[in-house]
């Protein structure tokens, strides 16, 4: 039985739409207030794990250290990947010119008050370095799913669009290996076998959650990109826990897909999440260079 870390639609349901992600960029939309905050409040209060010893609502770098190394990771890749997705509301914002003109472009003051150390509490920069670690996290998943993706067939029903996928997947597939793995699993969910597999069902289930928490954002093109990015996570996830063991000379294939099997969605969701915590770390050096 396959672990899924996200729910998964049926690609075959009537209710099923298909969206060209190129015409719907994720940019700033306006989505923000008590909606945006009570998706993101639901998250980290109710999702996040906490010290055992303290009281506080959020995680901060001040606790995350209080917290074992799989819970630390959890939180880590949730807070990267909440980063990342400011860092793109604020690479292509949303300038009212108006009568009816509008501009989209880059806000660095609005990058500065998202993540500078004096408007977040000190947390800004701790928030940036929780990009690059789930960027890596997923990195080193991709590695490790590579001789499952090398064997699988991509069908778009075009034949020219099939072997362009095809290439461009084995192309960025070289690239991945080309990296030395920074991401490594091999120390998470050890020790007592009973204790190891409770606290790993523990960590599949939050997860679970939070993607179905994704379900409640009030804004289409938010829930979309949203969805897709937390599902992304959620595939590179079960892919690290996936295999005959953890660790870095661990791999999935397809010979075996009884045992593990990624959907179309999920393929879909790693490679575009992936694509937009790249994006988050050019951004960010992109911010750097102006703010100077």
């Amino acid at each position: 039985m396959q672990e899924l870390f996200c729910e998964i639609d049926d690609d075959l349901s009537a209710d099923s739409q298909y969206v060209d992600l190129l015409l719907n960029l994720e940019r700033y939309t306006g989505y923000q207030g008590a909606s945006a905050a009570r998706i993101w409040k639901a998250i980290y209060e109710e999702n996040c794990f906490k010290p055992d010893s303290g009281l506080d609502t959020y995680i901060t770098s001040r606790t995350v250290n209080d917290l074992c190394l799989e819970k630390r990771a959890f939180f880590r890749a949730i807070s990267g990947l909440h980063a990342s997705i400011n860092i793109h509301l604020c690479a292509d914002y949303l300038f009212p010119v108006g009568f009816g003109g509008d501009r989209w472009g880059p806000n660095p003051q609005e990058f500065k008050r998202r993540f500078d150390p004096t408007s977040t509490g000190g947390e800004g920069p701790q928030w940036l370095k929780n990009l690059y670690f789930v960027y890596l996290l997923e990195l080193r998943a991709i590695a490790k799913a590579t001789p499952y993706l090398q064997q699988e067939t991509f069908y778009t029903g075009n034949p020219a669009e099939d072997a362009e996928t095809q290439a461009m997947i084995s192309s960025v597939l070289q690239v991945v290996k080309s990296f030395p793995s920074h991401f490594d699993e091999s120390s998470m969910f050890q020790g007592q076998q009973e204790d190891a597999l409770k606290l790993r069902e523990e960590f599949r289930l939050h997860f679970l959650n939070i993607s179905r928490i994704m379900d409640c954002v009030g804004c289409d093109k938010c829930r979309l990109w949203g969805k897709l990015q937390v599902q992304g996570l959620g595939t590179a996830l079960k892919i690290l826990v996936s295999g005959n063991k953890i660790g870095l000379d661990s791999t999935v294939n397809a010979n075996h897909k009884g045992k593990f099997q990624l959907q179309r969605s999920e393929i879909v969701s790693l490679f575009n999440a992936f694509g937009k915590l790249a994006e988050s770390v050019q951004e960010v050096d992109d911010f750097r260079s102006t703010i100077r």
